[in-house]
């Protein structure tokens, strides 16, 4: 083989190679794409139904947990006391019921006998005692169970599988009625939120194939798929400012700045070896014309010009 030959071939071959990248490169350029992703998930603040200090604190800052694990647990003996002392006023109105039911059965029968031996206004008294009765009863039986809650409320168990994050709480301290005590990040509801400019999403629809990268793993693309886009943005110009006039800010006519839309992205098949982190940078790049149950093989990584 001549030396033309050779040349000929490896120019070939080099042309080919730089095609098909050429291709690829077009294909991520054609397709919209951001930089500006990020990962988000729901994050649920444990609230604590009842107020006293943490005698119990398992967790540790930064912990998994699964449902139902104790997360802390407040100083139960108010509320046991609490429950002791339902507990014996039900009892006692219990007693007021039957004593009163006695009383108009009495009635009742002495009316029936002798219609003269007592009045009907005493008859219907002795009646309305009972149903008084009865309905004290019914409250102290709402209150045993009130009682009950608030004792079962001592003990926070998480809601959702997760993880434990900022945990300020220490053993001593005080757990405030509706005031957040700790947040746990829901393992189960990642997702991705990328901010396209306005005039790339004409072409996206729900259901198209995404690709995810996050910056914490370059070389590691996620499959996805387009969950929704936003219906809305916050309105800078045209709020109420000054005597309730409305704020305009002054523009330049000559730069229309693109306002950016959130794209959720839902992540199919997860690696192993990944793990999210709320508020982590991504980039996103969505496949117009495609659809996440059509896409097969593995997902090319983004090229490092785009990520």
């Amino acid at each position: 083989m001549s030396n033309l030959q050779r040349m000929l071939m490896t120019g070939a071959v080099v042309l080919v190679a730089a095609g098909v990248v050429l291709f690829k490169y077009w294909d991520y350029v054609t397709n919209p794409w951001t930089r500006d992703g990020q990962v988000r998930a729901q994050v649920i603040q444990i609230t604590p139904r009842i107020s006293g200090p943490i005698v119990n604190l398992p967790i540790v800052d930064n912990q998994f947990v699964k449902t139902g694990d104790l997360l802390f647990e407040i100083d139960p003996r108010t509320f046991r006391s609490a429950v002791d002392g339902a507990r014996a006023d039900l009892q006692q109105a219990q007693v007021q019921v039957e004593e009163a039911k006695d009383k108009a059965d009495r009635a009742a029968a002495v009316r029936k006998r002798d219609p003269g031996a007592m009045s009907e206004q005493q008859l219907i008294a002795k009646q309305n005692t009972l149903r008084t009765a009865e309905a004290a009863a019914l409250a102290a039986q709402a209150a045993l169970d009130e009682a009950k809650l608030n004792l079962e409320f001592t003990q926070q168990r998480a809601p959702v599988d997760g993880y434990v994050t900022n945990l300020n709480l220490r053993l001593g301290s005080q757990a405030v009625v509706n005031q957040p005590a700790l947040a746990l990040v829901d393992i189960n509801s990642f997702w991705v939120h990328g901010f396209f400019k306005e005039n790339y999403i004409a072409d996206m629809r729900p259901g198209n194939r995404a690709i995810v990268t996050l910056m914490s793993y370059p070389d590691t693309p996620l499959e996805g798929t387009v969950d929704s886009l936003g219906w809305g943005i916050a309105q800078a110009d045209g709020s109420t400012g000054y005597n309730l006039l409305p704020t305009i800010s002054p523009t330049f006519e000559w730069i229309r700045l693109a306002q950016r839309v959130p794209v959720r992205v839902h992540l199919l098949d997860m690696p192993e070896e990944i793990q999210l982190r709320v508020g982590t940078t991504a980039s996103v790049l969505v496949m117009t014309g495609t659809s996440a149950a059509g896409s097969a093989g593995s997902v090319p990584p983004l090229p490092r010009p785009l990520q």
